[in-house]
């Protein structure tokens, strides 16, 4: 499988604490790969590394094999790059079809001018967004919603529009940030669904970070496993779930697919 993604000797230090420390991994073309570990592994901050949130004390991102190490994020968007928060991250006084308008826009080439000029060019380019806000809003089955104000939305189907925004942007390679964080099992059940519907229609990419080990296990085809910063395992799910290391660093009992 060609790799999409490419982190290699991926670090950041904070002073004197090394919160990621020579992380390398790949995702490929259509994978989805869990990045997993106990609270204050590195995780989020690999992430923001990998997103262009944050710059990397060494090290390097390769995205279809160009270099986007330190790029920000609004230029790693337009190499085929979309991120989901813990938070939902929605504009709460907008409604659901301009949040995913928001999106769509996000990824318009031109200057500032190009995209304000009434130009030809720029009135195709609109009636596009448009067309993609649809095809969103049907995808995700936020249509009956596309009038009601984010902030309106219950917990759930704020969730679901943050991953609607991100899918707006048609990227190649989607990370998500624990996007079934406060979700009961019912909506983290369906919000899987969503996923593995997104992830074929799409031929997305997915690089996951998730605290709910049965969504993980379900979904992904390789989990990459962070321990104080340290990758200790980059392998299948029936292999990391039977790998003394992680069960003794982080899996901990054997119900944990159930916590």
């Amino acid at each position: 499988m060609s790799a999409m993604l490419e982190v290699r000797e991926l670090s950041r230090s904070f002073g004197g604490l090394k919160a990621v420390s020579g992380l390398t991994f790949d995702v490929g073309r259509d994978e989805v790969v869990g990045l997993i570990g106990p609270n204050g592994a590195g995780k989020s901050t690999a992430f923001n590394l990998i997103s262009g949130t944050l710059r990397p004390s060494a090290g390097q991102v390769r995205l279809h094999g160009r270099d986007i190490t330190g790029l920000a994020p609004s230029r790693v968007v337009r190499h085929g790059l979309a991120r989901t928060f813990q938070s939902t991250a929605v504009y709460p006084t907008a409604t659901v079809a301009e949040n995913i308008q928001r999106g769509a826009l996000s990824t318009l080439p031109g200057s500032i001018w190009t995209q304000i000029l009434p130009t030809r060019a720029r009135r195709q380019a609109l009636a596009a967004t448009a067309r993609e806000v649809e095809d969103v809003l049907e995808l995700t089955g936020l249509g009956p919603y596309r009038h009601v104000v984010a902030g309106g939305l219950s917990y759930g189907h704020q969730k679901k529009l943050g991953v609607a925004v991100g899918i707006a942007t048609r990227p190649d390679l989607l990370l998500m940030d624990e996007p079934a964080a406060g979700l009961n099992g019912e909506e983290c059940a369906e919000f899987g669904r969503l996923l593995k519907q997104l992830q074929r229609e799409r031929q997305l990419s997915i690089l996951l970070v998730e605290h709910h080990m049965a969504l993980v296990m379900d979904l992904c085809q390789r989990i990459v496993v962070l321990v104080h910063g340290r990758k200790i395992a980059d392998d299948t799910p029936a292999n990391v779930r039977a790998d003394p290391a992680v069960i003794e660093a982080y899996l901990g009992a054997p119900d944990y697919a159930h916590a």
